[in-house]
């Protein structure tokens, strides 16, 4: 039992502290990375990075492409590479709209 509470209580912590970005590996997701550049780091050659959906902020805008930083996401951008730019500088990355 002393088990079974422990394993809830550090569940419910993990969900608590959810980021943005989740490293994606064979053996299980570790949602922690608030940047893109520090999940890809962690991901490395074994693994690759996501978007946490249930982190991701509400879109603003109704552009055709999205930035999705860990503060919100934006969807200001009318072609790929200015959005890929903005993600870039702002520890982000680049997404469709599937909003429109």
């Amino acid at each position: 039992m002393k088990n079974f509470i422990l394993a809830v209580l550090l569940f419910a912590s993990t969900a608590a502290f959810a980021a943005p970005f989740c490293a994606v590996f064979s053996y299980g997701t570790q949602c922690y990375y608030y940047d893109m550049d520090s999940c890809r780091s962690a991901a490395g050659n074994l693994g690759a990075c996501i978007i946490n959906q249930e982190e991701v902020k509400q879109p603003s805008g109704g552009a055709p492409f999205c930035v999705v930083t860990s503060y919100a996401t934006q969807c200001w951008y009318y072609d790929a590479q200015s959005c890929r730019e903005t993600a870039f500088s702002s520890g982000g990355t680049c997404v469709v709209n599937t909003n429109r």
